[in-house]
């Protein structure tokens, strides 16, 4: 693949703590709405930017 392929394929992961996330797609081009989105068994991608969460072993939900 080329450097620039690679560049346009590329998904930021995150390794969070909590089931419940929000994403917003970071700033300038990547940036689309506020959402929550719930982990309901390791890991979650935002539907508008492809970002994956990925949940952190021992996480606990914070929720009431």
């Amino acid at each position: 693949m080329s450097v620039q392929t690679d560049a346009i394929n590329a998904t930021e992961i995150f390794h969070v703590k909590s089931h419940t996330v929000s994403c917003d797609g970071g700033t300038a081009q990547n940036g689309h709405p506020l959402v929550y989105l719930r982990i309901l068994d390791k890991q979650v991608a935002c539907p508008y930017c492809s970002r994956i969460f990925i949940l952190e072993e021992g996480a606990t939900d914070s929720s009431h």
